[in-house]
Formats: C-alpha cells, sequence, structure tokens
C-alpha cells in the first residue's frame, strides 16, 4: 500500500478509492442514526490496528466506554485487548459540558502522544455541538483538529455527523468546506437497502459514488462489478449432495435459505433484471456443475443472447468429461449460413414450429432420464421461446409443459428477462422464484418465493473448491 494512503479497514471501499483514505486527511463521515456509523468508525480503528499496526484513539460525546466495548464485541472486534496492548484509547467525554475547550483538546492530543496514534475517531461532531453553548468552541475544535492533529501527526481523523431523520443533507457549513472527504450513509427502510455515498474525497478520482453495504459481520462495501469483477474460478465447484426428497442448487447459502423447497416435479423461475450484464452462463454454472456431477441429465434451452459453444465451453473446466458428452444436451437455434459443427451436446433446432420444438425437448428429457434412471434438471429460457413464436404460442405451450415436469418428477428452472409477455404466468406458476438484481454496480439475488433481503453475490475459494458466497444485505 503506498505511503500516502491508509486504508479504510473497510472490505470493499479501499479498491473504490485507490488504495484508501488520504493519509493524514479529514473525513467527515455522515448519516441518520442507525445507519452504521459507529461500526464503520470502529472498524477503521480496529483495521488499523491489528492488520497496520497503527494505533487509535475513539473519542466518544454520548456512549459510555462498556457501552462501546459491548456493542463492537458484536462485531467481532475486541477492544479491551487492544487497550491492553497499547493500541487503542478509549475517551469517555460524556460530561464534556464541565471541561473548557482548551482541556478537551489537551486531552485527545495527550493521548495521541501516549500511543503514537495514526487514526483518530471523533464520535459526534453533532454531540459535540449540543454540548457548548456557543458555536465557535465546537468550530475551534474542529479547526484544531484539522490543523494540528491530522497535518501535524498524520493522523487521518473521522468526524461523526448526525443528520436528523427525514433530512438529507448535513448542513454544518465550515466543517464540510474544512474536511478532505465526506461521506454519506443511508438506509432505506422499504427497500432494506444500505448506501454509502461519496460525496468528496480530496484528490481521488471516484468513479462510483453510490456504493451499497451491510453489516453482516462487520461493514462491508460491495464494489462495482467493473471494479471487482468476479473472476472465473481457479478451482471446481464443491459438490453438494442432494437430499433424499430434496436437491441442492449447488450453492450451499442458497441451499440453506431455501431447505428442501427444491424437490422433483418443481417448475421455478430465474428472473434476470435488464440491467444486469453479468453473463447468464456464469450464474446458471454453479447448479448445473452440481447436477451433473452428480450423473444427473441435464438439458438447457438456451436464454436469449447465449450460444450454445460458449454455455458448453463455460461447463469444461468444471465438469467430469464422461458426464459432460453423455449427460447433456443443449438446444441452440440454426441461424441462416451458419456452419455446421457436430457435437453430441448440443441439439440445433430450425424455429420453424414451438409445438415441433417442444416435443424434442421433451424427448431428450425423456431420453435422459430413462439412461440415468434419476430426474433431469433443465433449464428453459423461455425469453427465447417468446421471441421466437410470440406470446401466443408460449402460453399455449406453458400448460403441457408444466404439466410434464410434474408428472414426470423433473426439475425445472425457467429463466427470463420481467420484460416478456408471459412473465406474470411463470412468476404465478413457480414454486421457488429468484431474482437477479444489479444495483450501484454490484451483482445481487432476491428471493421472491421465499422471500429473502438482497443477496450479494460473491466467489471464494476454500478447501480447494470454488464456493458461491451469498451475504444478506443486513
Amino acid at each position: 500500500m503506498s505511503e500516502k494512503v491508509v486504508s479504510s479497514g473497510i472490505n470493499g471501499l479501499d479498491s473504490v478509492l485507490g488504495g484508501g483514505f488520504p493519509r493524514g486527511s479529514l473525513i467527515l463521515l455522515a448519516g441518520n442514526p442507525g445507519t452504521g456509523k459507529t461500526v464503520f468508525s470502529a472498524q477503521f480503528l480496529y483495521r488499523g490496528a491489528v492488520n497496520h499496526d497503527e494505533s487509535g484513539v475513539y473519542v466518544n460525546f454520548c456512549e459510555s466506554r462498556q457501552t462501546f466495548y459491548d456493542n463492537m464485541k458484536a462485531f467481532g472486534f475486541d477492544f479491551e485487548k487492544l487497550e491492553k496492548e497499547g493500541k487503542f484509547r478509549y475517551l469517555d467525554l460524556l460530561a464534556v459540558r464541565e471541561k473548557a475547550v482548551s482541556s478537551i483538546l489537551d486531552l485527545i492530543i495527550e493521548e495521541i502522544g501516549k500511543i503514537k496514534a495514526k487514526r483518530l475517531v471523533l464520535d459526534s461532531y453533532s454531540a459535540l455541538a449540543q454540548a457548548f453553548e456557543k458555536p465557535f468552541e465546537t468550530r475551534i475544535i474542529v479547526q484544531t483538529i484539522f490543523s494540528r492533529i491530522t497535518r501535524q501527526f498524520e493522523c487521518t481523523t473521522l468526524i461523526l455527523a448526525e443528520v436528523p431523520v427525514g433530512k438529507e443533507n448535513i448542513g454544518l457549513g465550515m466543517e464540510e468546506f474544512v474536511a478532505d472527504g465526506i461521506l454519506m450513509l443511508k438506509k432505506d427502510i422499504e427497500l432494506l437497502l444500505r448506501e454509502l455515498v461519496i460525496l468528496k474525497m480530496r484528490g481521488v478520482k471516484v468513479e462510483t459514488i453510490k456504493l451499497l453495504f451491510t453489516l453482516d459481520g462487520g461493514f462491508h462495501v460491495f464494489p462495482p462489478l467493473t471494479i471487482s469483477m468476479i473472476k472465473e474460478p481457479e478451482k471446481k465447484f464443491e459438490i453438494i449432495p442432494h437430499g433424499k426428497e430434496h436437491f441442492s442448487t449447488g450453492i450451499q447459502d442458497l441451499d440453506n435459505i431455501l431447505g428442501e423447497r427444491l424437490k422433483a416435479g418443481n417448475f421455478n423461475l430465474l428472473e434476470i433484471e435488464p440491467n444486469v450484464d453479468f453473463p447468464t452462463e456464469r450464474l446458471l454454472r454453479p447448479t448445473l456443475c452440481n447436477f451433473l456431477n452428480q450423473g444427473q441429465g441435464v438439458i438447457i434451452l438456451l436464454p436469449q443472447g447465449l450460444s450454445g459453444y460458449v454455455m458448453k465451453e463455460s461447463l469444461v473446466p468444471f465438469v467430469k468429461q464422461e458426464f459432460l458428452q453423455k449427460n447433456l444436451k443443449i438446444i441452440d437455434y440454426r441461424y441462416a449460413g451458419e456452419e455446421e459443427i457436430k457435437d453430441p451436446c448440443i441439439v440445433k433446432l430450425n424455429g420453424v414450429s414451438i409445438r415441433s420444438e417442444m416435443r424434442t425437448l421433451w424427448r431428450l428429457n425423456s431420453d435422459l432420464r430413462n439412461k440415468t434412471n434419476k430426474p433431469v434438471f433443465s433449464i428453459v429460457g423461455y425469453d427465447t421461446i417468446e421471441y421466437a413464436y410470440g406470446e401466443k404460442e408460449a402460453l399455449k405451450t406453458l400448460g403441457e409443459d408444466v404439466a410434464r415436469i410434474r408428472n414426470m418428477g423433473d426439475i425445472r428452472f425457467n429463466v427470463i428477462r420481467p420484460t416478456i409477455y408471459i412473465a406474470n404466468q411463470l412468476r404465478a406458476l413457480s414454486h421457488i422464484h429468484l431474482l437477479v438484481k444489479q444495483i450501484d454496480g454490484a451483482l445481487f439475488l432476491r428471493g421472491i418465493k421465499p422471500e429473502t433481503p438482497l443477496l450479494n453475490i460473491s466467489l471464494e475459494t476454500k478447501d480447494q473448491y470454488t464456493r458461491i458466497k451469498l451475504t444478506p444485505l443486513v
């Protein structure tokens, strides 16, 4: 890390800020009550001490030491241990009215000097302003912190500011002007969203000013895909065994949410919002691999925009060759002038009649069921069907398609974009309905049936396997 920046300690934020906060800067962190300001600032200090050997001081005008320590333990922050190691000091200034401005400043500077602190949190400007009768006294402290502590001691400082409920502007005045950076935390109760807005960061070119975050296990920012692009897995996906009466999606976090809902005869829906630009084949791959690697037949009638070759190639590194060749069928459409490529996995259709094409799908389904003696997992891009044959023809075949899946005890996930005409019919018929969204550039999954919070989609490699991780927005 460059000596000119200090890590924010916030997972996902440093990559957006070009490495972190400018060293020796003054950062104003604002937001309504309950938006996560204390967790953010505590993590800034804790990670600084543990990961970067930078001691820190927390000055609090509104919360006692023990309350702070107890609350932070829930996030895994053991500040008592850091204090014993000489890496942290907590100044409880609840009775600040009894002290003069100069005394408070002397106390803060003294504690910074004792442990050679490189990080400081002032919680909060709002409480400090209420403690003094004259506004200029509060500004003296801010100016002194700005000129002496941040600049002279190169002590990177966070000043917290409480924004009244119902308001979004900070409205402090001079303090906003002298701050090197301004971050605003927001919480949308109706949409169940938490958002960090970068209003100002001196000397840093910020490409994305809005970022969703969660307080699940600490303060975690979800950077946009343009920065955190989910890389191609280096290891094979972990095989998650199916249960006796239910199936695994290949994503353990999703299985934990669904319980035993994914069963034989299920007609399910994966809906992908129009602004999602993450490759569809990579969204489907963990589930496809999990079924194929357990010897089950898989059929894919490609969603709009996918080719049979791309779909197959995305599976090759992660599926046993024998299962790939014997148990995978990809239904694609032949286009004029296309060069004929013989591949046992890919079945080409002419797009002449929907009845004929669906019979091909059902025949392949029966063949694979008979060959494997197991339920067949199929993915059908109903957006492709509607675009090719129109909504009326797609509706005509829908009833029989549902009946065949349920009667034969197979498993289906239909894939659509929400703009198609038959979307509502597919939603109503689905046992499980999942929605893929892209918000502030990051990728999320939300359960409609069953209902879930937003779940960030990321990739992790652990114990020689690749896993999809779903992190809730809480």
